[in-house]
């Protein structure tokens, strides 16, 4: 089981150590997509407003989340006895990573200092709502703006729709409606639902399995990679079913300060500035090794 609270995003997914990114330019501000931006792999994501994905998530099987341990190891002949010798633990990078914003550790990875002021407000400029998020990353532009990396407090979350072609989108009308009844399913699952800025976020915690993440695409032929989704709850309302999830990808936005001193989400050609770049690979290279530490503590423990 996983553990999720009051988090952004659960980072779990088939490239584990991908990000998402929000730009300005989205069509529809409370839904997120994903595109690839081209810079090396691993890759973030770009979010942008697109169509109904109809291609209905597919679950994962019910293997256990965690691999059982094949008892194929190496032996070793030494005075007519047998000695097993257990698979290498996976080792971990020999130069860490920079650590997020506010932190200060040295070359072992000890934490020295942690500042207390790590949180930053996006306002939505299409409705005034504010969106609470963790400061990742600070730098400066190629043209010497002062820009952020933003992960959302709480939980980004998306509703979709069972109809005949799959799962899709839910019309802003439609959305509205139902609300009620989403922030319901979600209290049932000791969750809060924000009306935060660029997107809906849940406020809580829960704990979800392996089963509960499920692919689908971001188009109607299926022909892009698949997006990751953790399935946080299921409400019928009028004969309709819907799912709402949240992407397993964490959620990022690029912001700079404007001349007010304001945060404003990069365009699409801030977006290609190599200072921004370099603070995405940052975040990525720090997700990975992450990732590498949980799994040198699942082998030490199996060790055991």
């Amino acid at each position: 089981m996983y553990s999720i609270t009051e988090m952004a995003a659960p980072i779990s997914s088939a490239i584990p150590s991908s990000v998402a990114l929000l730009h300005s330019n989205l069509k529809k501000p409370r839904f997120f997509a994903s595109l690839f931006l081209p810079i090396p792999t691993p890759r973030p994501i770009i979010c942008r407003g697109s169509e109904s994905p109809t291609v209905p998530p597919k679950k994962r099987s019910s293997n256990n989340s965690k691999k059982k341990n094949n008892n194929q190891s190496n032996a070793i002949a030494a005075d007519s006895k047998t000695v097993s010798v257990p698979p290498p633990l996976p080792s971990l990078p020999t130069s860490l990573p920079k650590p997020p914003a506010g932190f200060v550790v040295d070359e072992r990875g000890e934490v020295l200092s942690a500042s207390r002021d790590r949180l930053a407000t996006l306002v939505d400029p299409a409705n005034n709502l504010p969106l609470e998020c963790v400061v990742r990353r600070e730098f400066t532009s190629s043209q010497g703006d002062d820009c952020m990396l933003l992960c959302p407090v709480d939980m980004p979350i998306q509703i979709l729709k069972s109809t005949s072609d799959g799962w899709s989108d839910v019309s802003d009308e439609e959305l509205e409606s139902i609300l009620p009844a989403a922030a319901y399913a979600l209290a049932k699952m000791r969750l809060y639902l924000v009306h935060s800025g660029y997107c809906y976020t849940a406020r809580g915690g829960f704990c979800y399995s392996e089963e509960d993440i499920f692919d689908f695409h971001t188009d109607d032929n299926g022909d892009s990679l698949p997006t990751e989704g953790v399935e946080i709850a299921h409400f019928s309302l009028e004969r309709a079913h819907y799912i709402i999830y949240t992407p397993s990808d964490p959620l990022l936005f690029v912001a700079v300060k404007d001349q007010n001193g304001m945060l404003q989400i990069a365009d699409d050609e801030q977006l290609e500035d190599p200072a921004i770049t370099s603070a995405i690979d940052e975040e990525t290279e720090f997700n990975a090794l992450v990732e590498e530490e949980a799994a040198l503590l699942d082998a030490l423990l199996e060790k055991r």
